[in-house]
């Protein structure tokens, strides 16, 4: 049977879920005389092949101490290439890592080289990356789902692993932070505009291989346009780069860009949203680090708009971002459907002009997307006496076919698709 050594576990489990929490119960400590106590999971059913991803287990410290050692069960990994292993806490702090390849794994079980300091009856996670040129096949047992995570995505299982704890006598004094005010800062912006917003960080969380991805989820303060999104950003590596994207509660992508190191001013990266979304919806942002390099945003333990998650796994934090939402108003007279929107020449090369006809009168942002929904131009033209017109240069779009202009104007959006030679 599982072995999971854990003093009062069973109340644990009640409120976390833990497999380990809920098996640990069922041993007494000292079964390993090398530590003080154990959670070990030593089923194995089934096998969890993943490249170019990450793989999360949760555990629950079950002594004040030390995790000493931490063993997993590995069935095989592509030879000479090197794979990260981390220990982060429940603020999305790496507390421990190291790095291994396939002369590190005897018979099956690879003994990974961390140590961290942890605390009775918090969670951890065990964080398993792999390159894009390499492969790890995994053990696991088919169990509820709630512990185990493929690149941010469920599994149902638990990985075969092994957790050793050493207690020692410190005494832990409570975080400054563990008392989080649960008021959503929402205050009007600009007139007519509302925004949510974080506020002052007290931290930061890193994302240090390629595919880890924290998300951030908040409820739209207003029916609207989102303007744009601001996220502040703690450190970076010269050569960062990653993708954000932004979906509304149906799950649509409504904004995904590519970012880099060009994307951050003054420590910021602010990317332009405009798409419509419903006051009280949940909306939900994604950054997913795509080089092998680090990266680090801002976060605030106060903070309560919604969930953040590293890389699957539920933090206590949010994530230190604004979000702005240009508010509609009823009795606007405007109709942007009869409005006439001509593009020329289509199909277009070097450059495309777009002219509004019979629009209304108001600011209106024009922008041109691929069909996977990104974002490549995007200008913004104040039409007058029913007319407006823009250009944009589209010398350095590569890729042939067809794309779609946008046009929004207040609560309204238009589409029209063009062909690119």
């Amino acid at each position: 049977m599982n072995k999971f050594i854990y003093p009062l576990a069973a109340a644990a489990a009640l409120c976390t879920g833990n497999l380990f929490a809920q098996e640990a119960a069922l041993i007494t400590p000292n079964a390993d005389s090398a530590f003080d106590c154990v959670q070990e999971n030593t089923r194995q059913n089934r096998t969890l092949v993943f490249e170019g991803s990450v793989v999360t287990q949760e555990f629950t410290a079950c002594t004040s101490g030390t995790l000493s050692a931490v063993e997993v069960a590995v069935k095989g990994v592509t030879e000479d290439v090197w794979y990260l292993a981390e220990i982060v806490n429940n603020h999305g702090e790496v507390l421990d890592d190291t790095r291994f390849t396939h002369r590190n794994i005897v018979n099956e079980t690879v003994q990974l080289n961390l140590m961290a300091d942890v605390t009775e009856g918090l969670n951890y996670a065990l964080q398993l990356t792999t390159p894009e040129e390499g492969n790890m096949s995994l053990r696991y047992q088919l169990t509820n789902m709630g512990t185990l995570w493929n690149d941010g995505e469920p599994v149902r299982g638990t990985l075969t692993a092994k957790f050793g704890f050493n207690t020692d006598n410190t005494q832990y004094v409570e975080s400054e932070y563990a008392t989080r005010n649960s008021d959503t800062p929402e205050t009007r912006a600009l007139e007519n505009e509302c925004k949510t917003s974080t506020g002052l960080s007290d931290g930061k969380v890193k994302l240090t291989a390629p595919g880890h991805t924290i998300t951030q989820s908040y409820t739209a303060c207003a029916n609207g346009t989102m303007t744009s999104l601001a996220l502040n950003i703690a450190h970076h590596t010269s050569d960062f780069e990653g993708r954000i994207r932004v979906e509304n509660e149906e799950g649509d992508v409504i904004m995904n860009n590519k970012v880099d190191r060009t994307n951050i001013v003054k420590d910021a990266i602010t990317l332009p949203v405009n798409a419509e979304v419903t006051a009280g919806e949940t909306l939900t942002f994604y950054v997913k680090l795509g080089s092998d390099t680090q990266f680090a945003i801002k976060r605030n333990t106060q903070a309560n708009v919604g969930e953040c998650k590293l890389n699957g796994v539920s933090m206590d934090f949010n994530l230190d971002f604004t979000s702005y939402i240009k508010e509609s108003h009823v009795g606007e007279n405007a109709d942007l459907d009869e409005a006439a929107i001509t593009t020329f020449p289509n199909p277009f090369n070097d450059r495309i002009n777009v002219r509004m006809e019979n629009a209304p009168k108001g600011p209106a942002t024009v922008q041109l997307l691929d069909f996977s929904g990104n974002i490549i131009r995007t200008e913004t033209v104040n039409v007058k006496d029913a007319e407006g017109n823009i250009s944009f240069d589209t010398r350095d779009i590569d890729g042939a076919g067809y794309y779609a202009l946008r046009i929004i104007q207040g609560d309204q959006i238009k589409n029209v698709t063009v062909l690119k030679r």
